[in-house]
């Protein structure tokens, strides 16, 4: 019983032994995901801005509706823009930039 329990030890400490040894890569040479990591597309990379007309440039047509420039612009665009213009008016308004007049408008002071 002494023989079996010592050759048994033997085997399996010869099989962790051979496992330990190829379950690591030889020196000087990496996994594959070490170099996966820098295969395809950057990630985290800014697009270039579209080039176009500066919104100096662009000029709209006095009988324009708000429909022709919704069907041209798209809606989402329109209340981005409404949006960015409603947050500059009220920066200027706490500003003191802009006054309210008689007619009920926003003019320059």
């Amino acid at each position: 019983m002494k023989e079996f329990t010592t050759v048994a030890a033997l085997c399996l400490l010869a099989n962790v032994g051979t496992y330990a040894f190829l379950a690591q890569p030889p020196k000087g040479e990496h996994s594959v995901c070490v170099y996966a990591k820098n295969k395809g597309r950057q990630l985290n990379l800014p697009k270039p801005f579209p080039t176009g007309p500066s919104a100096a440039d662009i000029s709209i047509p006095e009988d324009c509706t708000m429909n022709d420039l919704i069907s041209v612009m798209g809606e989402g665009r329109l209340k981005k823009v409404a949006r960015k213009n409603r947050r500059t008016r009220n920066q200027k308004i706490r500003e003191g930039k802009v006054v309210l007049n008689e007619k009920g408008e926003w003019v320059a002071k």
